[in-house]
Parts: C-alpha cells; structure tokens; sequence
C-alpha cells in the first residue's frame, strides 16, 4: 500500500487508541484484551505515521515486525524486535478467541509502547548532529 495520505488524521486515531487503553487501565473490571488492543493499534498507527513521515510506502498489515522492517535497522534492538512481535499478537489474535500469553502486565505494556514509539521517532536523526 502507498503511505497513508493524511499522517495527522493517522496520528489522531493512535492518541485515542492510547487515551482508550489508559483509561481502561483504571478501570476496576479487567479489560487486559481491550488495552492490549488498543496499545497494538496506538504502536502500529504510530509507526504508519513515522513511515509515512519519511515517504516509504509500507504493505497493509498489523504485524508490527513487517512494519519495523522498513525502519533503518541499526539501532533497532532485539528487545525491540522481541516487543513488535508480541505486541503484534493482540491486533486480529484476540478477536478470535485466542489468548495469547504476555510476559507483561497490562500497565508494563503501556509503557514499553510509549517507549517504543518514542524509539521510532529517532530512527532517522544522524546521530552526529
């Protein structure tokens, strides 16, 4: 798919599916399916916006590692890596009944995601800047 044409509208729809998941987390009932939805989203919407940023075209997919793929790789870690791939589970897994294990805690999730897109967003600075 060609870069998604409107990255403001794009990134709107990421802050919301943030805000959505933050404000389940107070939730007192347990959504973790829902949140981990919603941070899946927030990351992959985020990273469209990124691509889309720097004009590279990116295929129509929730698989986080695909889309991490079009990044410049030099400073992607392993952890990184480790997180798209588990993160990319919650986009279309979750919807068909299937539950998938996370070895963190809903609020851990939300956290490493804010870190990952922030991560992202540097991928492109010449570090001798």
């Amino acid at each position: 798919m060609d870069r998604y044409d409107d990255a403001g509208l794009l990134e709107e729809r990421a802050a919301e599916d943030l805000s959505g998941a933050e404000d389940l987390l107070r939730c007192v009932r347990n959504h973790s399916t829902l949140i981990r939805f919603h941070l899946q989203q927030y990351v992959e919407k985020m990273m469209k916006v990124e691509l889309s940023r720097h004009n590279v075209n990116y295929p129509w997919t929730h698989d986080l590692v695909v889309l991490l793929s079009l990044f410049p790789q030099k400073k992607i870690s392993d952890d990184y890596k480790t997180f798209a791939d588990i993160l990319s589970q919650f986009a279309v897994g979750t919807r068909y009944g299937e539950y998938l294990k996370c070895p963190w805690s809903d609020r851990e999730i939300l956290e490493k995601a804010k870190e990952f897109v922030k991560h992202i967003e540097t991928l492109w600075e010449d570090p001798s800047n």
